[in-house]
């Protein structure tokens, strides 16, 4: 029971931010690993664009979802009275959502990595490294 309070307290603050936000990042555009890496082969680079396009694809309909599940916490957690068998549920969706996604986005780094070279993965890895530090 502690640790079912514990988790609606952090969603009660973290809804309410995230909202305010409108769920929305800046639109700045990201280097393409074709930008970034410069001696990629035609094959490669028709290669590491339809990866990265499935991707992205597959991350934004997860995404959506979560968006789904997050609006329907954000509803019950606005509720009154006790909404806690219908939020336990949408907790855990989300967080299954959210590993789906690290998981997305773990196997297409797995897909490059196989694609690419030694010399352009430790390329793109120094420029991805500088950019983690920029932030």
């Amino acid at each position: 029971m502690k640790k079912a309070f514990i988790l609606t307290l952090v969603f009660a603050i973290a809804l309410p931010l995230y909202a305010q936000h409108d769920g929305k990042r800046p639109e700045k555009r990201q280097q393409d690993i074709t930008e970034i890496v410069s001696d990629l082969s035609a094959t490669q680079k028709i290669k590491v664009e339809n990866v990265t396009k499935e991707s992205k694809t597959r991350v934004r309909q997860l995404r959506d979802q979560q968006k789904a599940v997050r609006d329907s916490i954000s509803f019950y957690m606005n509720c009154d009275g006790d909404q806690s068998r219908l939020l336990f549920p949408l907790f855990d969706r989300e967080a299954r959502l959210q590993v789906e996604i690290n998981r997305e986005m773990y196997n297409t780094k797995l897909c490059l990595d196989e694609m690419l070279t030694p010399a352009q993965r430790e390329e793109l890895h120094k420029t991805m490294s500088t950019r983690k530090k920029k932030k």
